[in-house]
């Protein structure tokens, strides 16, 4: 049984071991209630070691904010064995290979975001002795200071937000592990992960200036496909092969590498008429191939590519490249921009629930990542006759709402 004793150097605690040896802690100088407090919490950690119990919740929890430099005194006592300490680093290595059923590029991401993690607290720091006020200094970190492969300082809002829902994802999966018992990540406000300022809608006419310059037939194919179908560029067109092609029905069956693990590997999508005629030019040249791109996959970075690392293969510089030397400025995430124009011509003519079908997304990311307002929208906006609002009230449906709106009226008039 332990005691709680005190001399000239402060309180300290004492206690046997079931095998007889006699050991002592010191709490050093502090009042008595503070001891008291001590007392009771190191006893339950005693009784865990010495009989192999599972640790107190709320004796971890305690843990997680407690001085290090008592903490370490706990360790050097041996009393930590019952409770798994893991740092920052061991956690990332954990997470990391627990994720691989991430697609590739997802995996990139992660990887990305706890670099950042771990540049700024070490990987040293215990996971549970991070702090809210400690997350709001890294977000300020991230906001201002942190570098970039350009040499700027600071991320984006967007940026910065993802890289925080990253941390918040690996300390909730420690939570459900009963490694840690809190999510500093949560109280802090993390931003919105849409950066807005990097929309572009880009007319068709600028795609169709650079279809006419097109190096081949597979670019010009790439180019139409992308701002006309929407696919993403490389992975879904550099997946499709000319089995895709139904001809008769004028469908093309587009993989989806990207969802593939979420149970969508496919999508049907119709082949658009100015996407037609490209596809049906390429496929007069196409005897004894088997990929739609078969030239453009001739390349060294198809072989990580085809093991899921599909940002390996660049064909942003070269189609900004391209757009300099047709004299057009290029513009913010080249083809993510073309998806996103594609879907809002898409869905000026088509029923929504189609549109994030042939897409492949759904409503909310069509919303919070793709929606943008096109000059058309706005020239309607301003040109179009408005019809005159209609008064009349039609008293079979609701009449008491209708009442309460007549009355409205006459009160206003």
């Amino acid at each position: 049984m332990a005691t709680l004793t005190k001399d000239r150097k402060g309180w300290r605690i004492r206690w046997y071991t079931r095998e007889g040896e006699r050991k002592s802690l010191r709490f050093g100088r502090c009042s008595e209630r503070v001891a008291n407090q001590l007392f009771a919490v190191t006893s339950r950690l005693i009784d865990a070691t010495e009989w192999g119990l599972p640790p107190d919740p709320k004796v971890k929890a305690w843990l997680e904010n407690l001085h290090p430099e008592f903490v370490s005194k706990l360790q050097k006592a041996g009393l930590l064995e019952s409770v798994r300490q893991v740092t920052l680093g061991q956690a990332v290595t954990e997470f990391l290979e627990r994720s691989q059923h991430y697609a590739a590029w997802t995996l990139s991401n992660i990887h990305q975001a706890f670099r950042y993690l771990i540049t700024f607290f070490g990987e040293d720091r215990p996971l549970g002795s991070v702090t809210v006020a400690d997350v709001e200094d890294y977000k300020r970190w991230l906001l201002y200071e942190a570098q970039t492969r350009r040499a700027r300082r600071g991320l984006s809002e967007a940026t910065a937000a993802k890289h925080l829902s990253w941390a918040g994802t690996l300390y909730r999966d420690f939570i459900k592990r009963k490694v840690v018992t809190h999510n500093p990540f949560d109280g802090v406000q993390k931003g919105s992960q849409v950066n807005r300022d990097r929309r572009v809608y880009v007319p068709a006419a600028i795609i169709e200036t650079l279809i006419e310059r097109a190096p081949s037939l597979e670019w010009k194919l790439l180019l139409a496909m992308a701002r006309y179908m929407g696919v993403r560029v490389p992975s879904e067109p550099f997946s499709m092969t000319w089995d895709c092609v139904d001809w008769e029905r004028l469908l093309i069956r587009v993989p989806s590498p990207k969802t593939a693990k979420q149970g969508k590997p496919f999508r049907m999508v119709p082949i658009f008429p100015p996407v037609r005629h490209h596809l049906e030019a390429l496929w007069e040249q196409a005897e004894g191939k088997t990929y739609i791109f078969e030239e453009l996959r001739k390349r060294d970075s198809m072989k990580n590519a085809d093991q899921g690392k599909w940002k390996a293969i660049n064909l942003r510089e070269r189609l900004r490249r391209m757009l300099i030397k047709a004299g057009i400025a290029p513009w913010p995430k080249l083809w993510q921009n073309l998806r996103s124009s594609a879907e809002m011509d898409l869905l000026a003519r088509f029923p929504p629930a189609a549109v994030y079908e042939w897409i492949g997304h759904t409503a909310d990311v069509a919303r919070g990542h793709y929606f943008q307002i096109r000059q058309a929208d706005i020239e309607k906006a301003i040109s179009e006759e408005w019809a005159p609002p209609d008064r009349a009230v039609d008293l079979k449906v609701a009449p008491q709402s209708h009442t309460r709106m007549y009355k409205g009226i006459q009160n206003a008039n």
